[in-house]
């Protein structure tokens, strides 16, 4: 069954946020994960939380805790977390 790691997020130093992502990225490509969906979110209902987002998909909760786990993407931490303030979720 497939599984969706979902990214709420803010960025607070543009610059760390893109060393980020262009190490981040090859990792989930790596994993086999795909981005369904990026951007900004609509709030539906309920309390409002960061303001941008993501929904990767990949094929198995294995395959996506394997990839948050990696050496490779946790290698990518100190970028993420000094460029954005975020919560990921693993959902299926």
């Amino acid at each position: 069954m497939a599984a969706f790691v979902v990214v709420e997020m803010e960025v607070k130093d543009a610059a760390a946020k893109d060393r980020y992502s262009r190490a981040a990225v090859p990792t989930i490509k790596e994993f086999g994960g795909e981005f369904v969906a990026t951007g900004a979110w609509t709030q539906l209902a309920g309390e409002a939380g960061l303001k941008n987002g993501a929904i990767i998909r990949f094929e198995s909760r294995d395959r996506a805790r394997a990839w948050y786990h990696s050496t490779a993407y946790q290698a990518a931490l100190e970028d993420r977390d000094a460029g954005m303030t975020c919560r990921f979720h693993l959902l299926g």
